[in-house]
C-alpha cells in the first residue's frame, strides 16, 4: 500500500514523499517535486510488487538459505575462535535443515 506525505523541503519548496509498503518487505521511498509524479510512481512500484518484479532483486531469486550458510561457513567461521567456530557451526546446520531449501528472496523478517 502507498502513502503520500507532502513536506517541505530544505529550500523551502513542497515535495511529495512516497512510501510503498508490502507485508514481508522493507518499505521503499521516493520523494518527488510533483504530486503527479509520485502517484505515477506509486502506481508503478505497487505494481511491480503485485507481480513480483520489485522486490527483491533476481540474485535472491537465484541463491538459496543453503547457498549463504555454505559461504558464511566457508569465508567468516574460518577467522572465529574455534569454540565460538563450533558453535556456530552447529546452529548453521539447524538453520539449514529448517530454511535451507528456501531461495534467500523468500525469506523475510517477521
Amino acid at each position: 500500500m502507498a502513502t503520500i506525505e507532502q513536506r517541505t523541503g530544505r529550500d523551502g519548496q513542497q515535495v511529495y514523499r512516497v512510501k510503498v509498503r508490502r507485508k514481508g518487505q522493507l518499505p521503499q521511498t521516493a520523494t518527488f517535486a510533483k504530486l503527479s509524479e509520485a502517484k505515477r510512481w506509486a502506481q508503478i512500484t505497487e505494481g511491480a510488487v503485485v507481480e513480483g518484479r520489485h522486490f527483491p532483486s533476481t540474485a535472491a531469486k537465484r541463491h538459496t538459505v543453503n547457498d549463504l550458510i555454505d559461504r558464511y561457513i566457508s569465508d567468516v567461521l574460518p577467522s572465529k575462535r574455534p569454540s565460538t567456530a563450533y558453535n556456530q557451526r552447529y546452529q548453521l546446520r539447524w538453520w539449514k535443515a529448517q530454511l535451507g531449501h528456501y531461495a534467500l528472496a523468500d525469506v523475510t523478517r517477521v
